[in-house]
């Protein structure tokens, strides 16, 4: 009797330090992109660039660039490129009207997945300038990625079947 409390008691305890290691190992590994995208959207405040934010996120490409999208005072939706470090690159903007919204990136890339996954959509700056970054994963559990053009929604680039 004494033998099963004891065993009942190391179980429970290997189970909750197992879960307490990984919470705390997932909160520091998550850490840093969103004190970067907090630091984003308070930058975006801050300088008047937006009134209203709705989003930000990391993009990464050969350099790491800082999306925030929101609302300027003025009611136009916009988006603001920060690149991550303070360097020579200038901070981008776009006005959402003046290209394909992120639901019409998603029906474009995603129109021939049968079966598929999407993960995410992402405005960002690679060297051709402003894309979406549709990411999923198709029916064999492959991971693709589809760069379209945020002005008109060409097909920029695709990586398939990671």
């Amino acid at each position: 009797m004494v033998l099963k409390r004891w065993l009942l008691f190391i179980v429970i305890f290997a189970f909750s330090l197992t879960l307490v290691l990984s919470l705390l190992i997932y909160f520091q590994a998550k850490s840093p992109f969103s004190d970067a995208a907090d630091q984003a959207q308070t930058y975006a405040l801050e300088k008047k660039l937006l009134a209203h934010v709705e989003k930000t996120y990391v993009y990464n490409n050969n350099s790491t660039f800082l999306t925030v999208v929101g609302t300027t005072a003025k009611g136009e939706k916009k988006a603001y490129f920060l690149p991550e470090k303070q360097s020579d690159e200038k901070i981008m903007e776009v006005s959402l009207d003046e290209g394909i919204s992120e639901q019409q990136a998603i029906d474009l890339a995603m129109k021939d997945i049968k079966d598929g996954k999407l993960l995410h959509a992402k405005l960002g700056v690679e060297e051709i300038g402003p894309v979406w970054e549709i990411t999923y994963v198709n029916s064999q559990d492959n991971l693709n990625y589809v760069y379209l053009l945020f002005d008109n929604g060409e097909w920029w680039k695709r990586i398939s079947n990671l």
